[in-house]
């Protein structure tokens, strides 16, 4: 039986490794001539642009891990049921389910080691290739936002900016609702801008018009300042951030100390933050779940099996990535919960396998 696991891992393994290896080179060569016009334009040194291409190496490697191994998974079983080792298996008293065993065992291995190399390799590359890329062509920062409205976590206040630049840390056309303990409108001030003072941490407002209730004689009173400190208004900057990109590539307990904290401040914004954070964490889980499917999927072909090996892989390949992909929109969205934008299509097509599997049994 050792013998029988040694053989099953190492073909599933080689077929893999040799499917990654093309596949990964593959789509560090789309993104290479994606990106050569604007590296000639811009006269960019062939070491910049080798530079660039190997960051991104890590990156494809990782989108191309997953189906690569549910090719050589379906590969090697279509092989095993082509040339009749299946039947010989049978009758020498070992099940499927044993000889399923190894290439399971195989795949969670794969997904450890596909959620350890995105944290300690693929993130800091992308990063890298990131600040790389936005000095070489003068981006600006990403991190830029528009029409964020965030209210305090206490109750005390709720800002609206129409715009954030990151790169000067200001806030263009601000908002802010002060309110008291139960929630009623006390004060609202609208500025042209508002400025960060790294120093005192907070925000520093310019050409203020305060608008103040007096409840007493049922009427409001305004005044206009040229520059004011409002106490409580303390709100850091990444707090206004888009960080669509960021949540991917920050760390874990910074990211999970920031989705706590948006949650109250941002409902929105949490969502999309919050299903980034889950696809990058449950997304290590797809090449187990991928090969789970090709271990439960029916192999009655007998010729053109490696025609039918791809076929197969890119059928399955393309029900699972098109399902996540709407699944992930309505988590984004608020309709559904965003660890179910992972879990959804995991499920279904789990489903799928397992009832194809009933069907033809």
């Amino acid at each position: 039986m050792r013998l029988l696991n040694r053989h099953i891992i190492s073909s599933v393994a080689k077929v893999g490794f040799i499917t990654l290896v093309l596949c990964t080179l593959m789509l560090v060569s789309v993104d290479l001539f994606t990106h050569l016009d604007s590296y000639v334009q811009s006269e960019v040194p062939a070491f910049t642009i080798f530079k660039l291409t190997l960051l991104y190496g890590p990156e494809a490697l990782l989108f191309a891990l997953a189906p690569s191994l549910l090719f050589s998974a379906t590969y090697h079983l279509s092989q095993m049921q082509a040339n009749n080792e299946l039947i010989s298996l049978y009758n020498a008293g070992i099940s499927y389910r044993k000889i399923i065993i190894p290439i399971l065992l195989l795949g969670f291995l794969f997904s450890l080691f596909q959620f350890g190399f995105n944290e300690l390799v693929a993130i800091p590359s992308s990063r890298s290739k990131k600040v790389t890329q936005d000095e070489l062509f003068g981006l600006r920062s990403t991190f830029d936002n528009r029409n964020i409205t965030l209210s305090d976590p206490e109750g005390r206040f709720v800002v609206h900016a129409s715009r954030y630049n990151d790169e000067t840390q200001t806030l263009r056309a601000l908002v802010l609702v002060l309110q008291d303990e139960g929630g009623r409108l006390l004060t609202r001030i609208d500025a042209t801008s508002a400025s960060w003072d790294e120093k005192s941490r907070v925000w520093t407002l310019s050409d203020v018009v305060i608008h103040t209730i007096n409840s007493k004689e049922h009427r409001v009173d305004s005044r206009r300042e040229n520059s004011m400190v409002i106490d409580g208004f303390d709100l850091e900057p990444r707090y206004f951030r888009n960080i669509s990109s960021d949540i991917k590539t920050m760390e874990i307990s910074a990211a999970l100390d920031y989705l706590k904290k948006i949650h109250v401040l941002n409902t929105k914004l949490w969502y999309e933050a919050a299903t980034d954070f889950a696809t990058r964490i449950l997304g290590s889980f797809t090449p187990l779940v991928l090969i789970f499917i090709a271990c439960t999927i029916n192999y009655r072909y007998k010729k053109n099996v490696l025609l039918f090996s791809i076929i197969t892989s890119l059928f399955i390949a393309v029900i699972y990535y098109v399902v996540q992909m709407m699944s992930l929109i309505m988590a984004k969205q608020g309709i559904i919960e965003p660890v179910w934008g992972m879990v959804i299509p995991m499920i279904v097509i789990v489903s799928i396998a397992i009832s194809e599997r009933l069907v033809l049994r």
